[in-house]
């Protein structure tokens, strides 16, 4: 958020209720919608939502989440590398 890049039209969380309790405010701040996805059992939860929402298996929207999440883990990841990668270099 603190990048001149265009606002998301949604935001898609890593997680759980509790992951999706601590960011939703600063999302509600800049008006976009927000949504986190808990791995276990795959369930989507939305803010102010008591109960996830359960895709159907094999489903295209579950697909997609399931996607994106996958690919922030693997971005999240290299990032991770490169900086170990970068701090050994500098010893």
């Amino acid at each position: 958020l603190k990048r001149d890049w265009p606002l998301p039209d949604l935001s898609i969380m890593d997680g759980g209720k509790g992951q999706l309790s601590a960011v939703a405010p600063l999302w509600e701040l800049v008006q976009v919608p927000v949504a986190a996805l808990a791995k276990k059992r795959e369930e989507l939860f939305l803010p102010d939502q008591p109960l996830p929402v359960m895709l159907s298996a094999g489903s295209q929207g579950l697909f997609l989440v399931q996607r994106m999440r996958d690919e922030a883990h693997r971005f999240a990841i290299s990032y991770y590398r490169w900086l170990h990668t970068k701090a050994m270099r500098a010893e």
